[in-house]
């Protein structure tokens, strides 16, 4: 694991592969790390140079402040690709990290080139009502719990950000002009209708929805996931 300074904070990466391969960054969700993709890399790495990150705030990454932003959290992506004298590459997010991808490629345009996108929501009305209680019911537990610990503090400042808005419109999305593919599970707990706004409205996207799968799709069944991964982005680039 390797670590470099940024705004103030300490962000972890790792990389894996031959660097002469297709870069593709991989970008876990809210409360994950790097960690999530333990078992996909082992199937991306004969086809891409595989690079993993902590989000700020997240597993080995510190922060300097106690309000995250995915435009702040896009500003890391891009002090990471400067890190790895990166010109460009693909990108796979979940969940929140599938919002971040989006919001990176808004904000420092030419440096993507394909994304899949694992069950991203733009706003909070993507999400299934009974979802957001629950985490609702978190963030009130956390916010009264988060100077007891380290952790608790660390889990509080992550679940802040399932409240925050990426600030992407529909206009906004109109204006990627990536290839992207939105994957989601039949049974996720983002709304169908979103999944297919978002879909529809990028102007190279396609909707995917896997049969028999919820929002842990990617967690329960690695292979298949980096399967539709592997396939998508080589039947365009490879």
């Amino acid at each position: 694991m390797a670590f470099f300074n940024f705004n103030g904070s300490q962000l972890s990466y790792q990389t894996f592969g031959n660097p002469s391969n297709p870069a593709l960054l991989l970008l876990h969700g809210n409360n994950g790390s790097q960690h999530d993709f333990k078992r996909h890399v082992t199937y991306l790495v004969p086809d891409f140079y595989v690079i993993t990150q902590d989000a700020r705030g997240h597993g080995q990454s510190t922060s300097n402040t106690d309000h995250l932003t995915y435009s702040l959290l896009a500003q890391d992506v891009e002090a990471l690709r400067q890190e790895l004298h990166i010109t460009h590459w693909h990108i796979v997010g979940y969940s929140d990290g599938a919002n971040l991808a989006l919001r990176y490629t808004l904000d420092f345009p030419g440096h993507t080139d394909t994304m899949v996108l694992n069950a991203p929501n733009l706003t909070l009305s993507g999400v299934q009502a009974p979802v957001m209680a629950l985490a609702t019911g978190i963030d009130w537990l956390l916010r009264r719990t988060r100077y007891m610990s380290k952790f608790l503090h660390a889990r509080w400042l992550q679940t802040q950000l399932m409240f925050e808005s990426p600030h992407i419109s529909k206009a906004d999305l109109r204006l990627v002009p990536n290839r992207t593919l939105v994957l989601v599970g039949q049974f996720d707990f983002i709304k169908r209708q979103h999944s297919e706004n978002i879909a529809n409205s990028l102007p190279n996207g396609q909707l995917m929805v896997v049969k028999f799968r919820s929002h842990l799709f990617i967690q329960v069944s690695p292979h298949a996931f980096t399967k539709i991964v592997r396939q998508f982005i080589k039947e365009l680039f490879i």
